[in-house]
């Protein structure tokens, strides 16, 4: 007889405490069954492989236990109702099934008693129409200034492009050159550059220049009837130390160069 009862005692304290009240809570938020024994093997929860599950279980702590282990479990339940958390178990060395251990829990929407009760929305006056004009006064006053933003903008672009120094001429930059070359006073640098514009030029008016050496362009422009004047006479003044020369015979020179 002794022996009946101590087995029917820890067949009690193997699933829940059934002298107890059922745990209970609310529909989402988390029930913590704490210290709970089950006997047997080492449990987990079952997998959840859809959304219709209505529990979703996780083991928070495990300790081993004489003939099984003590849980400490966290339950959140998504639908209210009567469940058996033995049902979303399963041996952890299993893939399958569930365990067969008796842990009743309800899952209810009812507030907990004590809460007050929401209060009654009172009836509030409505603001006074006239936004919408106000916005329109404050729209057209960011046009404007945009308008007069815009028109002294565009002034003041208009008065500094004007303002602009153009680039030089090709008769004003071949000018201080030809004074230079004039006076004997050309290095290697000058020498070289007064010679790329003066090419330059006159490949673009004379097609059949545009192909040739430098050495050849130059022999071909020394018998051309504009191009030779500036050329021959720079010859001069590079191989004559006693030339003498006039502003206006400078100016002479360039005057194929401005067009």
């Amino acid at each position: 007889m002794k022996n009946w009862l101590l087995a029917f005692l820890a067949f009690l304290f193997a699933t829940t405490d059934l002298l107890g009240e059922t745990p209970t809570q609310r529909v989402g938020l988390p029930l913590l069954l704490e210290d709970l024994y089950l006997k047997g093997p080492l449990l987990e929860p079952v997998p959840r492989t859809n959304r219709e599950i209505p529990l979703m279980l996780r083991i928070v702590e495990v300790k081993p236990a004489q003939d099984g282990f003590r849980y400490t479990i966290e339950v959140q339940g998504l639908d209210a109702g009567d469940y058996n958390l033995g049902e979303f178990l399963r041996e952890a060395q299993s893939e399958s099934g569930h365990s067969s251990h008796q842990v009743p829990i309800t899952i209810t929407t009812a507030l907990p008693p004590g809460l007050p009760r929401p209060a009654e929305l009172q009836p509030k006056p409505l603001p006074r129409v006239g936004g919408y004009r106000a916005l329109l006064w404050v729209l057209g006053l960011v046009w404007v200034s945009g308008l007069v933003w815009v028109l002294f903008a565009g002034r003041k672009n208009a008065n500094s492009t004007a303002t602009i120094t153009p680039e030089p001429t090709l008769a004003e930059r071949l000018e201080p050159l030809l004074k230079k070359a004039s006076q004997e006073e050309l290095n290697t640098d000058e020498r070289a550059r007064l010679e790329r514009l003066v090419l330059g030029h006159w490949r673009e008016k004379v097609p059949e220049v545009a192909e040739l050496s430098p050495s050849e362009s130059l022999a071909h422009l020394r018998k051309h009837p504009e191009a030779s004047p500036l050329l021959l006479q720079l010859e001069r003044w590079l191989h004559s130390r006693d030339s003498v020369v006039s502003d206006e015979e400078i100016q002479e020179l360039l005057t194929p160069y401005r067009s």
